[in-house]
């Protein structure tokens, strides 16, 4: 017999009441003398939380309230097993901290490994229609709130153009499906140019005026426009936008806000310009671009020598606004790389230099395929 109140369905008025199992029968006698019988098999049993009241519902909606939760579990021992098991993790502190460390190592393996794996082959499993698709507006996003329109004359753009589609294209011949295509926009901040390159995952790559101005030779711009089109190659806009939905799609999950839905297309070209590629994607599409690089008869430290000047060209509009103190001379000591704190898609660390070095050894070989680690 176990002891509880009976509560009539949606009330919240309760009746004293007693529960009675007979085999695979129940009885639940209430004080003011009504019954109610039927299988227990129809039951809904609530799951045990500590002691807390344990509800079971009937089969009309009314509930059996009771705190004698070890009955209950011993009289429905069969279907509450896996609940059982839960009841003493939670009742033994050693176990909750051993179920805390797993709940936190696997939560940390989802987002660092899980999100990026997963999302990279749904990526490469879809058809080119869908980088197209995704990328339909996405210029028209960065127009409004970003780029304004190219000063380079007619003549130059043709001609970047033209070198472009008649020596580099030809050489990503992964995907046919790509349509390689050449934008010139200005970038600034404060009237001050940006130097950068972006591609979108439809083939569409967009030069900035100050770029164009900083590149010294054609296989400067060369280098970082095959650069690009190993981002596209290898779909990194596109996975880069997967990993931002099953992110944005499990915050909300945990924390229970389903309003956030309305916001997840915040679209591509904000991702471009505020978010990095990760390493893993900028060493792919760098290998990407040295071997196309050394195909085509391009010395790879042309990549270097062009980021660096990039990066000493924002070291300089940067230092103005930095401390006039004794800070300065360390601030000013500061690695070439600081770029990479700003420019979004193309970080120039030591290890990078490095491999271009190793791909330019071979290229002084003659080579056209090169070993690298």
């Amino acid at each position: 017999m176990i002891q509880g109140k009976w509560h009539a369905k949606g009330s919240a008025a309760s009746v004293g009441a007693r529960l009675l199992d007979i085999e695979t029968q129940y009885v639940i006698e209430l004080k003011d003398g009504r019954k109610f019988e039927g299988q227990l098999s129809t039951l809904q049993v609530g799951n045990r939380l500590g002691n807390v009241e344990r509800k079971i519902t009937l089969e009309d909606g009314s509930v059996f309230a009771t705190k004698e939760n070890d009955k209950i579990d011993r009289l429905f021992s069969k279907r509450l097993k896996a609940n059982r098991f839960i009841h003493r993790l939670e009742s033994h502190m050693g176990w909750v901290f051993v179920a805390l460390v797993v709940t936190v190592v696997t939560t940390f393996s989802f987002f660092k490994w899980g999100i990026p794996w997963t999302s990279e082959r749904i990526a490469h499993a879809l058809p080119q229609q869908t980088n197209q698709l995704i990328a339909m507006n996405t210029l028209e996003f960065l127009d409004k709130y970003m780029f304004e329109k190219s000063k380079l004359s007619t003549e130059k753009m043709k001609k970047i153009r033209k070198h472009f589609k008649t020596y580099l294209v030809p050489l990503g011949t992964e995907d046919k499906a790509i349509n390689y295509t050449l934008h010139f926009r200005v970038w600034s901040d404060g009237g001050f140019g940006i130097p950068n390159a972006l591609a979108l995952p439809s083939g569409d790559i967009v030069l900035t005026d100050k770029f164009v101005e900083l590149c010294k030779t054609q296989d400067e711009m060369d280098s970082v426009l095959l650069h690009e089109m190993g981002h596209v190659v290898y779909r990194h806009s596109l996975e880069m936008v997967i990993e931002a939905t099953f992110v944005s799609v499990a915050v909300m999950l945990m924390v229970g806000d389903n309003n956030g839905i309305a916001d997840m297309g915040i679209g591509l070209g904000s991702l471009l310009v505020s978010s990095s590629y990760s390493r893993g994607h900028e060493s792919e599409a760098d290998r990407y671009a040295f071997k196309q690089m050394l195909a085509a008869r391009i010395d790879p430290m042309a990549f270097s020598t062009i980021m660096n000047r990039m990066t000493e060209y924002m070291q300089r509009r940067n230092s103005p606004r930095q401390k006039k103190s004794k800070e300065s001379s360390v601030n000013d000591a500061e690695p070439q790389s600081s770029i990479l704190d700003y420019l979004s898609s193309h970080p120039s660390t030591e290890g990078r230099i490095e491999v271009a070095r190793q791909y330019s050894e071979c290229f002084k070989k003659g080579l056209k395929n090169c070993e690298v680690k």
